[in-house]
């Protein structure tokens, strides 16, 4: 006698079943048969905890287990992500991750944020004076974790981060800077702190020695100058009187000795200025991929509150320093001027402030009424 159909697997219907699919409860006969169900029936073989059982079915060893199993992957799944969070992908610190799933409480919240936002607003209001767009990368990204930027309520200026690329290959050095401070200065006071950190235990006391002459001689040179100023009380002269030649009268008023003029050059043994062999370059950022690294020149004088007006920088300002001048770039930069160019647009430098004068020359223009004046400004090439 045949076996009846439901008795065999019911996927090849020729042997008896063996197994038992865990999610749809499919009975088949080998794995050959397990895998072509999933295959047919789309279905992933991984049992689902959270469908409906009966409580006769609940209330077994089985069940329990099933309930337990089901309640402690999720207790390992949170686990797993917080660790990937915190320890693997650097997006959040573990007091964080904690106050996000527990909760803050109200008066730490407001005492830990009040003066962030403090000065959030401040280095806002310093952006929207300077015209400086600055686009924030996605949180937990690189850059916008290394962005340290800040308001300096002493100095009242934004406390940049600011991103050195040095050299070829270049070397990344992340190093803050005041916006009130010139950008050389900053970059000299950056090199010469790796200098000194780099430095033996005795090359640090010979350095230490060093200094301290140069204090004292600096301390000498001042006191010269107080001496030789304007504090310094003249000498009377050796001829107590004399005779007038016109009027053949004596003069009793007290002749003092005249002395040279000594000027601060002379009195003062200036060291050598410091002579920079480097070239500044501000990185513009998002420009297409298809064109090399826009570089826009700066002023090593200058800070960067006057050189950031009307910018835009990706979190912090990039800064690269090279030893070639502008005309000397190697081809993988290319000034903002050429770039501007390539794409079709004008000078970036004639923006803002070129833009309000031809505007103001274009109304005194138009208001103008004698006809000399509409002719004139014609031949310039102005349009009215």
């Amino acid at each position: 006698m045949d076996p009846l159909l439901s008795s065999l697997c019911t996927i090849c219907h020729i042997d008896p079943p063996k197994y038992t699919c865990p999610r749809c409860y499919v009975n088949t006969c080998s794995l050959t048969c397990a895998k072509r169900h999933k295959l047919w029936a789309s279905c992933s073989g991984v049992r689902d905890p959270t469908v409906f059982k009966p409580m006769s079915e609940l209330a077994t060893p089985s069940g329990i287990d099933h309930d337990y199993n089901f309640l402690h992957s999720i207790e390992h799944r949170l686990e797993r992500s917080g660790k990937l969070l915190v320890e693997e992908i650097d997006a959040m610190s573990k007091g964080e991750l904690e106050c996000a799933r527990k909760g803050e409480d109200e008066e730490r919240w407001r005492r830990s944020h009040v003066r962030e936002e403090r000065g959030a607003v401040n280095v806002a209001s310093k952006l929207r004076e300077m015209k400086c767009n600055v686009i924030t990368a996605p949180k937990g990204m690189r850059r916008n974790k290394e962005n340290t930027s800040s308001w300096n309520g002493k100095h009242q200026t934004v406390h940049w981060q600011v991103e050195w690329m040095r050299g070829e290959p270049a070397e990344r050095t992340l190093y803050r800077v005041l916006g009130n401070h010139a950008i050389g200065k900053a970059y000299d006071l950056m090199c010469e702190e790796e200098r000194i950190l780099n430095m033996s235990p005795e090359e640090k006391r010979v350095d230490k020695k060093r200094k301290a002459a140069e204090f004292k001689a600096a301390q000498a040179r001042k006191a010269k100058k107080l001496r030789l100023g304007k504090n310094h009380i003249p000498e009377l002269s050796t001829v107590p009187l004399l005779q007038d030649p016109e009027s053949r009268t004596w003069s009793f008023t007290p002749v003092y000795m005249a002395l040279p003029e000594i000027s601060e050059e002379e009195s003062l043994e200036h060291e050598p200025a410091f002579q920079r062999n480097y070239h500044l370059y501000l990185h513009r950022p998002l420009t297409p991929s298809s064109f090399p690294k826009v570089l826009v020149p700066l002023d090593p004088n200058k800070c960067l509150t006057d050189l950031l007006k009307g910018r835009e920088v990706l979190e912090f300002p990039t800064i690269y320093v090279l030893d070639c001048p502008p005309e000397g770039l190697p081809e993988k930069f290319m000034l903002e001027m050429q770039y501007l160019a390539a794409i079709g647009k004008g000078r970036r430098s004639n923006s803002d402030t070129d833009m309000s004068d031809s505007s103001d020359d274009d109304s005194n223009n138009g208001s103008s009424s004698s006809d000399e004046d509409s002719d004139e400004s014609m031949e310039e090439g102005e349009v009215v």
